[in-house]
């Protein structure tokens, strides 16, 4: 059986109705470019350092599946994208060139998918933190914001 493309996995994950049948398709096409898609959708703590929307770009016009790569062999390349160390040295510019070159050489549908994650705006009917927690638990960092309270004294 021929691996579906994340969009793929997106489009029959909607077409489900029972969350276990959701949980269940998930876990079946486990991968972890499917995996940050999703943390990078649904986690707080990763924050982009691109510009938000889409940049201008020419669109792969290859077939679902023929494109030059997918969502599958560029998400190493995530780190580019987001807060952290790597992303921190590299140059705007240079970040920006390689993000540009991944939605350019991938099927729109994948762009489509990882513009939309990587400005937290992922709208796939049904799919919520807390049932990715339930397909991978601890995939998305909970956040614990304690807050102080200050004892008042008389």
């Amino acid at each position: 059986m021929a691996r579906l493309l994340i969009p793929e996995v997106f489009a029959k994950f909607e077409d489900l109705t029972k969350k276990e049948d959701r949980i269940e398709l998930l876990r079946k096409h486990n991968h972890p470019a499917l995996r940050d898609i999703l943390r990078v959708a649904f986690d707080a703590d990763i924050v982009s350092v691109l510009p938000k929307g889409a940049p201008p770009y020419e669109k792969d016009d290859a077939p679902e599946g023929y494109s030059q790569t997918s969502l599958f062999k560029t998400h190493k390349q995530f780190k580019y994208f987001f807060k952290g160390p790597v992303a921190n040295s590299a140059e705007p510019i240079r970040r920006e060139g390689i993000f540009l070159n991944i939605i350019e050489t991938m099927h729109p549908t994948e762009s489509e998918v990882l513009i939309s994650a990587k400005d937290k705006k992922l709208k796939v009917k049904g799919l919520t933190k807390a049932l990715i927690d339930e397909a991978f638990p601890g995939l998305i960092v909970k956040a614990v914001r304690k807050t102080t309270t200050k004892k008042q004294e008389k």
